[in-house]
């Protein structure tokens, strides 16, 4: 019988205790001569065999943990043979030697299936795992660099062969432990998970025996800006200043390597350095004719709630032409006076000096993290086998631990291979900006979360055109924002080319349809930090395939372009350009289990269906499930540095729901013990909506003691009163605290409480029509009409406009159509019966408007496939 999947507290106090001991409990452990198993948990075996008959009881650059509570477990063993059964498996090893499909196997069941494996059986059905690079990624074409198998296999079972992975050692430093090969000789060290198709379960024990991926810190999951060029300071503050102008949130500036002196790079035909790279890719010393102050550029930036990343391309070590080079060298020892010193981060003197001389006093002016931009060799020059991308990552992050106790320690670099998940977060390099690529980001985004590696960011728009490009095309860059609002990293990069542009306001046809994408993200941070706490707890990644919840469904597997996006959201990305003649752009989606609430246009899905369905370029298509209810954030909301006193709540029609809302202060490392949660419910009894805000339990630094609430409830007819705990609060047409109004364009009825104590309960009660219950079903998909009459009213103006009518009213029955949210929201009680009669009146608009000579076929055609029985589905 399968484990519970364990999501909250108890598992955490296990993974928190997990995560120091390398060694075994020993009644996990059964040794033969020179073969050893540990039984981790029913499902996952660690297999070793060693020809001198010694085991490895240290860490290794994977598996940190192996000390578990032991489960119960029967063996058998002979002269001959040796058995070991869990609940879950059978393991027989014949004692014969070093482990082939002749001696070993390991033997369970799936959907009633017996299942064997063997050493040395390929596992086609690997459901994979990521990659260090998407360089020159053009699509499913990936690039440079293959995808690396996962810890999850539509097989049942994943092999994790870590027989010549590094080891960490104990150090005489303040490192604490540093990296080592493994001892000579021949051995085996393989993890059998054979969890079926649990998948969740399998990447919740993979954390315990793997360690944590880390909570970034809050401000990571605003918006980045980001771009290849050759910034100045004043450059950088106009560029906020127009920010600012157009009331666009932003947390993160990137200040890619011009930041820095880069020499031969100003002169054609650059030279190549002693280490093969580019003189001036490598640099450590600031341009001033840029930057005539790093210091008060860095105090702006704190000035303006800014985290400032510089970019490093670390290749070429320390260049005597370099600031820092007199300090460091005289720390690390150098005899050569005058020469380079080669790059040698896995050589813990040169890693002292490094961050104590060339990269420290940055940070203490002001340098919040670092973009290691690392596109060099794979393996260090020093230790052989050792992945340069993971050691970076490992002392990037340790250093930022302990310089920093009181902030987050995170760095920004590549997948070095598995245990890559503890040390977020990560860029996926330099793609090509094409349809296609963003088509390619859904499936590889969620699958890396196989190996919990979820905090992928991508070069939002493409990083460089490809082939024949020549501008930027608005509608592509409009889609990849939107897509990136559902990314875990949102950040929009390109390289050094100026036909690439990235300022919004370079399109003033999108333009706010891209100011949307930027402010839904920040709306959606209370529930993006929420699965990334879950992320945290229990090893599943914000992004995550649909197979997690559907194991056993086919759909679930061939719907790469869509994924969850935490636990609540089924999120995707248009991936074609609109049709010219309709304005729509098509998005095939399959729906899982249960009723999904398409979030763009209002409308209601069933599960275990494929719909067709089709977007305007101002529509981002994302689906709540039925019932669920999302924490947010007000509109307005500049970053996410500063506290926020209003909490918005929406509840998602079509079933009751409940929420555990998780806060902490942030930025702390003291996440693991100080923070606070609180349980939120609906629930619907006849004509009642109940919600119940229980009292916040838990407490960290800087915890509000009160806080507004903004509840809102879509899809849901005006009711006929409000209570908040029991006092009847009146309706405003401009509603302030303590008040409640309707939002006609997403018919919803919208509560502000005043400010109330965090610590006592509340209580809001919604008294519905009887009849507007039983009709609620008639505004789903209505919401998507109405905003989608906006910009067809400009259209129909200008459509008149071309045929010389430009005084002419727009005929009263499309007004009908079009103003109908407004009639709602002047006389709330009138929805119901402008809702019954909605389909009538629209269809009387189209018999009018077909029979109009002022506007052209094409435009009739356009507000048929948008207002029409077609616009949300075929």
């Amino acid at each position: 019988m399968k484990r519970l999947f364990t999501l909250l507290t108890a598992l955490a106090t296990v993974l928190q205790a997990a995560a120091v001991n390398p060694k075994a409990d020993p009644k996990a452990v059964v040794t033969t001569p020179n073969a050893r198993f540990t039984v981790l948990t029913p499902q996952l075996i660690r297999m070793e065999w060693s020809q001198d008959g010694k085991f490895e009881d240290r860490a290794t650059l994977t598996f940190v943990n192996r000390e578990l509570p032991v489960p119960e477990f029967r063996v058998r063993d002979s002269r001959s043979k040796l058995t070991i059964t869990t609940s879950e498996l059978t393991l027989t090893y014949l004692k014969t030697g070093r482990f082939t499909d002749r001696n070993l196997q390991v033997t369970f069941h799936l959907n009633g299936e017996k299942v064997t494996w063997t050493p040395g059986l390929t596992d086609s059905l690997n459901l994979m795992g990521t990659t260090r690079t998407l360089d020159g990624c053009d699509g499913n074409r990936l690039g440079r660099e293959p995808m690396e198998q996962g810890l999850l296999s539509r097989s049942g079972w994943a092999l994790v062969d870590d027989s010549r992975r590094h080891l960490f050692v104990p150090h005489d430093s303040h490192w604490k432990e540093w990296v080592a090969p493994r001892p000579e000789g021949e051995r085996q060290d393989l993890y059998l998970f054979a969890y079926g198709h649990d998948y969740k379960q399998a990447l919740a024990d993979y954390q315990m025996v793997a360690g944590r991926a880390p909570l970034p810190p809050k401000y990571t999951f605003g918006y980045w800006w980001s771009r290849y060029w050759q910034y100045s300071d004043n450059e950088f503050r106009d560029l906020i200043s127009k920010f600012r102008s157009m009331d666009l949130p932003i947390d993160v500036l990137i200040v890619d390597m011009d930041w820095h002196e880069t020499w031969g790079l100003r002169r054609h035909n650059t030279p190549l350095d002693e280490y093969g790279q580019t003189i001036g890719w490598t640099g450590y010393t600031w341009q001033k004719e840029l930057f005539p102050s790093p210091a008060n550029f860095l105090k702006w930036t704190e000035l303006e709630h800014l985290k400032v990343a510089l970019n490093l391309h670390p290749a070429s070590g320390i260049q005597p032409y370099e600031a820092p080079y007199e300090d460091f060298v005289r720390q690390y020892g150098w005899k050569e006076k005058g020469k380079s010193v080669p790059f040698h981060i896995d050589d813990p003197r040169w890693a002292d000096a490094y961050f104590d001389t060339v990269l420290g006093p940055m940070e203490k002016e002001g340098v919040d993290f670092w973009w290691l931009d690392w596109q060099q060799w794979n393996e260090s020059r020093f230790t052989p086998g050792l992945s340069n991308t993971f050691w970076l990552n490992h002392t990037f992050f340790q250093h930022a631990a302990q310089s920093r106790p009181d902030c987050r320690p995170f760095t920004y670099h590549r997948w070095g291979g598995l245990g890559s998940h503890r040390y977020p977060l990560a860029f996926s390099g330099d793609t090509f900006a094409t349809w296609e690529t963003l088509a390619y980001l859904p499936w590889f985004t969620a699958t890396a979360s196989n190996v919990n590696y979820g905090y992928w960011g991508h070069d939002i728009g493409g990083h460089q055109f490809h082939n024949n490009q020549k501008t930027t095309d608005p509608e592509l860059y409009t889609r990849w924002l939107q897509y990136g609002v559902f990314t875990p990293i949102f950040k929009t990069h390109s390289t050094k080319d100026p036909r690439i542009e990235r300022y919004i306001w370079s399109f003033p046809d999108h333009m706010f349809y891209m100011r949307d994408a930027l402010r839904l993200r920040y709306t959606l941070a209370p529930y993006i930090y929420n699965a990334a706490r879950e992320n945290f707890d229990t090893g599943v990644g914000i992004c995550r395939p649909l197979y997690y919840e559907e194991p056993e469904a086919d759909e679930a597997y061939t719907h790469g372009e869509e994924f969850f996006f935490g636990r609540d959201i089924l999120a995707t990305a248009v991936t074609q350009p609109v049709d010219s003649l309709t304005g729509l752009a098509e998005r095939t989606m399959w729906f899982p289990e249960g009723r999904w609430y398409d979030c763009a246009t209002g409308a209601m899905y069933d599960g275990h269906t494929t719909r067709t369905l089709h977007y305007t370029v101002g529509e981002n298509p994302w689906f709540a499930r039925a019932g669920a209810i999302l924490p947010m954030n007000p509109d307005g909301v500049q970053n996410l540095q500063q506290p926020c006193d209003t909490l918005v709540l929406t509840f998602i029609p079509g079933d009751d729901g409940a929420l555990r809302y998780y806060e902490d202060d942030g930025i702390s490392q003291r996440y693991t013990d100080e923070y606070a949660t609180t349980q939120i419910t609906k629930r619907q009894s006849g004509s009642v909506i109940r919600v119940e805000i229980a009292a916040r339990e838990g407490r960290y630094a800087g915890a509000p003691d009160t806080r507004s609430y903004e509840l809102r409830f879509p899809a849901t007819f005006p009711p006929r009163s409000i209570t908040i705990d029991g006092r009847e609060i009146p309706y405003s047409r401009f509603p302030k605290a303590g008040e409640w109004t309707y939002d006609a364009y997403t018919l919803a009825p919208v509560v502000y409480t005043e400010a109330l104590a965090c610590d006592r309960p509340v209580v809001v009660e919604l008294a519905l029509d009887d009849e507007a219950v039983a009709k609620q079903e008639l505004l789903y998909g209505k919401s998507g009409l109405f905003k989608r009459c906006v910009d067809l009213t400009v259209e129909f103006k200008l459509e008149q406009g071309r045929h010389g009518e430009t005084y002419l009213l727009l005929p009263k029955e499309y007004l009908r159509v079009s103003q109908c949210p407004n009639f709602i929201l002047e006389r709330p009680e009138s929805a119901l019966e402008l809702i019954s009669t909605f389909d009538r009146t629209l269809r009387q608009m189209f018999e009018t408007t077909d029979g109009m000579d002022l506007i052209g076929a094409g435009f009739k055609e356009r507000l048929h496939r948008q207002l029409g029985s077609d616009a949300n589905a075929e």
